[in-house]
């Protein structure tokens, strides 16, 4: 990933996105969630958001250009690009970053001061590269300052919840959705004589 992140998904497409990943990543659908947000200009949707068409967000996103680049980094060292897989940046994981913490609903803005104080603190480190940004991403999921490993364990969570609600990460877990098949093969061996052992341990 070159430095100098650049937008790669549109407000209403990271509306919509919030609202497909808010399960994934939140336990609860992110904009089915209503209330005030800490920003006086940030006014939420209402009672009855629309995910399929979604209305221009009335609130501003939050994270600054070098934020947005910190993420960028950190998305890419959690999910990087594999022979099979674009890497979390070529998605715009960081533009859904972006706009969850930037919406004013509760879990959104805890998660705001989790995400933009971590980002702030690694952002030096990431934004510097070479072994100073490598030392930075490798401490990081192990960290032994507790800020510092909830915001990393937090922005995992995003990142991956996220990526795979996306068409590419679908196609990197082999989820084919709602599609018929011919044939249905059944257990493998392995699964069948795993569930024989465990049912004879429990005496069934």
């Amino acid at each position: 990933m070159s430095d100098g992140y650049v937008s790669k998904v549109d407000r209403r497409t990271a509306l919509a996105w919030i609202g497909a990943a808010g399960a994934a990543v939140a336990g609860s659908v992110g904009l089915a969630v209503y209330g005030a947000g800490d920003r006086a200009e940030a006014k939420a949707y209402g009672t009855d958001p629309n995910l399929v068409k979604p209305a221009p967000a009335p609130w501003p996103r939050l994270l600054s250009k070098d934020e947005l680049q910190a993420a960028a980094v950190l998305a890419d060292f959690i999910l990087p690009a594999s022979a099979t897989a674009p890497a979390a940046s070529a998605l715009g994981i960081p533009d859904f970053i972006d706009e969850w913490v930037s919406a004013p609903y509760p879990d959104q803005v805890k998660d705001r001061v989790v995400i933009r104080n971590g980002l702030q603190r690694i952002m030096p480190a990431l934004l510097a590269g070479g072994p100073r940004r490598d030392a930075a991403l490798a401490a990081l999921p192990r960290a032994a300052d507790e800020a510092a490993l909830t915001f990393f364990k937090r922005f995992r969570a995003l990142t991956v919840g996220a990526y795979y609600t996306t068409e590419a990460g679908f196609r990197d877990i082999g989820y084919i959705g709602n599609q018929a098949r011919a044939t249905d093969p059944g257990p493998s061996a392995e699964v069948k004589l795993a569930l024989e052992e465990r049912l004879k341990a429990l005496g069934l």
